[in-house]
């Protein structure tokens, strides 16, 4: 009983007090459809997955609810998973443009049903990386939540292609990115070790889950070339790194 009062406590800081409700008994009741009336959405999850745990990653632990220093006109979601990261931002921030990127195809169903009839969303079926490159998809842990991707090369069978930040500015005709959230299995420690000296100094504020537990240093990585730019750790939420760009925000404002 304890744990499901904590819950709603925690969905009060983004849903209304009856959407609370209803969102903890139909998630209890394992609902895979929830219309929540006063936010005026249906929220969707699939049985025999890790949704109702991403959900609540999200919405209950509240990993990225900080308060920020800006308002983000820009927030790129990589690794969007079935798009309550991006439905998180986009209640929190309603005018910011975001960018979901997803590398599964089951995934992509469920992020254009969680997120349908938002303004400035765009989904993006292609995996965050440091160059260039076409990969194939595994699921090492048979989870929904954790697919990881594989280099191949042009001559062998792939299931997607990559896109680069640099690719992102240029698409968007922008200059920086407010928010880059990546939870990318991994792939964060190829993101952050070659070809990031355009892109980076660009970003104001990244929120970053490393996976050495899947891809050895991968903190160390993500944490060594964040040091050589005018970066700092503001603070840690379960597992996510949040770093400011101190050359776009003021400790003074903070």
């Amino acid at each position: 009983m304890l744990r499901h009062l904590v819950f709603f406590k925690n969905l009060l800081k983004n849903f209304n007090y009856f959407d609370s409700i209803i969102l903890v008994i139909l998630i209890m009741f394992r609902a895979e459809k929830i219309y929540l009336p006063f936010l005026g959405r249906t929220i969707y999850f699939r049985k025999k997955t890790k949704d109702k745990e991403t959900f609540k990653e999200i919405f209950n632990e509240n990993i990225y609810n900080i308060k920020l220093p800006i308002i983000p006109n820009l927030i790129v979601d990589a690794g969007s998973n079935i798009g309550f990261a991006s439905l998180y931002f986009k209640l929190k921030y309603p005018d910011a443009k975001i960018i979901a990127l997803e590398i599964e195809t089951e995934n992509i169903k469920m992020i254009r049903k969680n997120l349908k009839d938002f303004k400035d969303v765009e989904i993006v079926q292609k995996g965050l990386f440091n160059k260039k490159a076409l990969f194939r998809i595994e699921d090492p842990y048979h989870a929904t939540n954790s697919f990881v991707i594989k280099e191949v090369s042009p001559n062998e069978n792939y299931d997607i292609e990559s896109i680069t930040v640099d690719e992102i500015l240029i698409s968007n005709k922008t200059e920086t990115i407010d928010v880059l959230k990546i939870d990318i299995e991994g792939a964060e420690k190829d993101l952050f070790e070659k070809n990031y000296e355009n892109w980076l100094p660009k970003v104001k504020i990244i929120m970053v889950e490393t996976h050495d537990r899947m891809i050895p240093k991968c903190s160390y990585t993500v944490m060594k070339t964040l040091n050589e730019y005018n970066f700092i750790l503001y603070t840690t939420t379960e597992g996510t790194l949040i770093y400011y760009n101190m050359s776009f925000i003021s400790l003074n404002i903070i």
